[in-house]
């Protein structure tokens, strides 16, 4: 498996690996649920900045091979010494199947070039993404490349109906497997109690144009929500950002990044999970949001259409909408009843749905229909 795995949680490397912007959340717990499986002779290639010498740890059953990254250049030069060190690698190990996590990165690109047979898994789908809203220049390359790396794909993974029909209008030919990325066990263990006395919305993700806080910043100065709060988790860099929190109310309150426990706490604690996203493949923080039983308003761009229905378990509201925004807001920070009543709508059923157990076995059964041809 090529993949951006997070270093941290392997006990060799601890904190000070930890990325520090967002790092793909469901891997953890899927190395964890693959050490359940001895049919499975798991290998994880990770390229990482901050070594500079190749290092290969054994940790719950499974192989990580963390090789240095190409400090200058990488997407510039297509990658090129990256891919030659995760060949090289791959040509000890002569796997069956090479897994590539990604297209944000090096990882996918690697996986179809790499002469072996391939499965890429979808994180984000980047060309659906810059076609949305502004993006970093960076993005828009990496775009480019997805475009190649979904025509050499024969096999992809996707974790929503919304991404696999995306992914089908860019390759058509290719076969595609629904596999749902699990949630972290702390957000099981977190208990919803909502304070009575205190309404509060809160947002999650990255501080950009795409997940849509600009609509909450607006949606916050309407007389209705003067008596709620938004809690925003998570930061970004820039001017763009800088503007967004001079133009924000007071009852919107900036928590900047938090760690998974103290994520957990904040969703435990808040009367509903706003996102107003323009596009997103299946943003985890909503199937966070719901394992714990809040009701979640969102809009219909994106995989969250799968778990959240309209005036059920939350609300859906087009991206720029924001009168619209504000009044669902006003409806759920206005009634803890009806908060607690939408929240409680499906949530067994998606707790069970979002386990990290059901992410590895529908892998494998993958990996043994690929191994099998």
């Amino acid at each position: 498996m090529l993949a951006g795995f997070p270093l941290h949680v392997i006990p060799e490397f601890g904190e000070t690996f930890r990325p520090s912007g967002h790092y793909a959340t469901w891997l953890p717990q899927l190395a964890q649920e693959f050490k359940h499986f001895p049919e499975l002779d798991a290998h994880w290639i990770v390229l990482n900045d901050r070594i500079t010498t190749a290092r290969e740890i054994r940790w719950q059953n499974q192989t990580f091979h963390v090789l240095p990254a190409s400090p200058t250049g990488r997407a510039s030069t297509l990658f090129r010494a990256d891919r030659k060190r995760i060949r090289q690698t791959l040509d000890g190990i002569r796997p069956d199947l090479v897994h590539g996590w990604g297209t944000e990165d090096v990882y996918g690109l690697a996986a179809v070039t790499s002469g072996y047979p391939s499965l890429v898994s979808m994180q984000g789908i980047l060309t659906d993404y810059v076609l949305k809203c502004r993006m970093h220049p960076r993005d828009y390359f990496q775009a480019l490349l997805e475009f190649y790396v979904l025509w050499r794909a024969r096999r992809i993974t996707v974790e929503s109906e919304w991404g696999r029909q995306c992914l089908h209008r860019r390759n058509p030919r290719a076969r595609m497997s629904l596999v749902e990325y699990g949630v972290q066990p702390e957000f099981f263990d977190a208990v919803w109690s909502p304070d009575p006395l205190r309404p509060a919305a809160i947002f999650v993700g990255g501080l950009v144009p795409r997940k849509g806080i600009q609509d909450l910043v607006t949606a916050f100065k309407h007389p209705s929500l003067a008596g709620a709060e938004l809690w925003v988790v998570g930061d970004g860099p820039g001017r763009w950002v800088e503007n967004l929190r001079r133009q924000a109310p007071s009852n919107i309150i900036w928590l900047g990044r938090k760690t998974i426990l103290e994520t957990a706490a904040l969703l435990g604690r808040a009367w509903c999970l706003v996102l107003p996203t323009r596009a997103d493949t299946c943003p985890n923080v909503v199937k966070e949001a719901r394992v714990i039983g809040l009701p979640v308003i969102t809009t219909p761009c994106g995989g969250q259409v799968s778990y959240i229905e309209h005036d059920r378990n939350g609300f859906l509201v087009r991206p720029g909408e924001v009168e619209r925004l504000s009044g669902y807001l006003g409806r759920l920070l206005g009634d803890l009843v009806l908060a607690k009543s939408m929240g409680a709508c499906k949530q067994e059923e998606q707790r069970a749905w979002f386990r990290p157990k059901n992410t590895a076995t529908a892998l494998l059964k993958v990996f043994q229909e690929m191994t099998a041809l």
